[in-house]
C-alpha cells in the first residue's frame, strides 16, 4: 500500500504493478511513444537514438504521417529489458 500523492490516502497497488510503474516511469503498456516522450524515459541524446536505429541496436520507428514518427511502447519497453540484462 502506497499513500496517494495528492490525497494522502493509502492506495493499494499490486507488487507487480508497482515494478512497472518503478521500471518505465511514464511509458505507457501499449500504444505509440513519440521521441519527446522518449527523452523523459531514455537518457540518450536524439542523435544517439537515430544512430541507435540506423545500426539496429534500437527499435526501428513507424512513420504514420510524413512528420509524424512514433515507437511502439512494446518495443521500447523490450528493449529496455535487454539493456537491464546486459549491464
Amino acid at each position: 500500500m502506497k499513500p496517494h500523492a495528492t490525497t494522502g490516502k493509502t492506495i493499494k497497488i499490486a507488487d507487480a504493478q508497482a515494478n512497472i510503474l518503478a521500471t518505465y516511469g511514464a511509458l505507457p503498456a501499449t500504444g505509440f511513444v513519440r521521441l519527446a516522450d522518449l527523452r523523459q524515459i531514455i537518457p540518450l541524446s536524439d542523435s544517439t537514438i537515430w544512430r541507435r536505429v540506423k545500426n539496429s541496436t534500437f527499435p526501428q520507428p513507424l512513420k504514420l504521417s510524413e512528420r509524424v514518427t512514433v515507437w511502439r511502447a512494446e518495443a521500447i519497453r523490450q528493449w529496455l529489458d535487454e539493456q537491464g540484462q546486459a549491464a
